[in-house]
């Protein structure tokens, strides 16, 4: 049976956690951390319960006994936290999330074969809407997320929560230069679409019948002129009022199953 270990009161509270960065190697709440258990427990090094949810995880800690995986009951979150996260009185500490490479990304097309979505993301900082896309992105059947090792959010405890847990099931892949990828899945016969407001193409007038692979720009910017560049078509959502753009995780998740429906 897994160590089951009781530790001190930690004496930081809200305003600590809130000073701290958080950190990359936590996950917390109770569908993403059951997640976890049933699909990668190799990932997790040890799950937190907090006292006042101790009686109402009793499914967890019997999960995590079932697969040896050592818990401890806290009166306070990891430090790292953030303030704002809803724990829900189960914290996981990780092995870092597995990525994949582009590589292992056009291998993976290779043996399924058919049509085939990719979803690019260039530079989106925000970890709400890089979890509500990994979500959306699974959903879809995509096959893979590209997004820049740089300037992105990172694989954290926001993300993994955002996702309910998508993360563990959607290859992710890290790439230091977006243009220079989405040259290499032309090459592989993917089609490149861009999400540009701005574009006269909607996404009902393009032709996503074969391999896609979609570009989302970062929130403030859109997508990079060099990343633009290697777009083969740029492609907007109509509006109706006078809103002329949606959140990026929404537009993503618009685009992506009109590209579902064509290819179905």
């Amino acid at each position: 049976m897994a160590a089951h270990v009781k530790r001190k009161t930690s004496p930081e509270g809200g305003a600590a956690r809130a000073r701290q960065a958080e950190r990359t190697d936590l996950v917390w709440g109770v569908h993403p951390v059951t997640e976890l258990l049933n699909s990668a427990p190799d990932r997790i090094i040890e799950l937190r319960i907090l006292k006042a949810s101790h009686a109402k995880v009793q499914g967890l800690v019997q999960l995590a006994e079932e697969q040896g995986i050592p818990w401890h009951v806290a009166e306070q979150p990891f430090p790292g936290t953030p303030e704002q996260a809803t724990v829900q009185g189960v914290q996981a500490r990780t092995k870092p999330v597995k990525t994949v490479t582009l590589s292992d990304v056009l291998t993976g097309r290779d043996d399924a074969g058919g049509p085939a979505l990719i979803l690019a993301l260039d530079t989106i900082q925000d970890p709400h809407n890089f979890g509500a896309m990994i979500r959306s992105a699974s959903a879809a059947g995509a096959l893979a997320i590209l997004y820049t090792r740089d300037r992105s959010a990172p694989l954290s405890g926001t993300v993994a929560k955002v996702s309910v847990g998508a993360i563990t099931h959607l290859p992710l892949c890290p790439v230091t230069n977006m243009a220079s990828a989405l040259q290499q899945l032309k090459e592989a016969g993917f089609w490149i679409f861009g999400a540009d407001g701005g574009a006269d193409t909607t996404i009902y007038q393009a032709d996503f019948t074969g391999p896609v692979c979609l570009v989302i720009g970062g929130e403030r910017g859109g997508i990079r002129p060099l990343v633009k560049k290697q777009c083969d078509v740029l492609v907007s959502i109509p509006m109706r009022s006078g809103l002329d753009s949606l959140n990026a995780s929404v537009a993503a998740a618009v685009i992506m199953f009109e590209v579902v429906r064509q290819q179905g």
